[in-house]
């Protein structure tokens, strides 16, 4: 008998809660950070690992590129080029033939 393994990559997603301003970061399923709006016009983005995916001081298990550390970034477009979802890190789309 033959296993096969489901070899798709996990991507990380930005969620909006309904119920807060702070989003909250997935890779696949699991949530790994959370994502806080600047406080005020002008402030940083902050990133910082989910304390309830990595309890603890050690972070062990944090997937890349998070680190264990709060990450600063001056809009939503950084973050979504920082996790591999912005305009840049998708490739161009291929042209149609006529």
């Amino acid at each position: 008998m033959r296993r096969t393994t489901d070899r798709r990559q996990e991507t990380y997603a930005i969620e909006t809660l309904s119920y807060s301003p702070t989003r909250l970061v997935r890779l696949g399923r699991r949530k790994v950070a959370m994502l806080f709006q600047p406080a005020e016009p002008g402030a940083p983005w902050q990133l910082y690992p989910h304390p309830d995916a990595f309890p603890g001081l050690s972070f062990e298990g944090l997937p890349a590129p998070l680190r264990p550390e709060f990450m600063s970034f001056p809009d939503l477009a950084a973050v979504e080029d920082f996790l591999g979802l912005g305009k840049a890190s998708k490739p161009a789309p291929m042209a149609l033939a006529a």
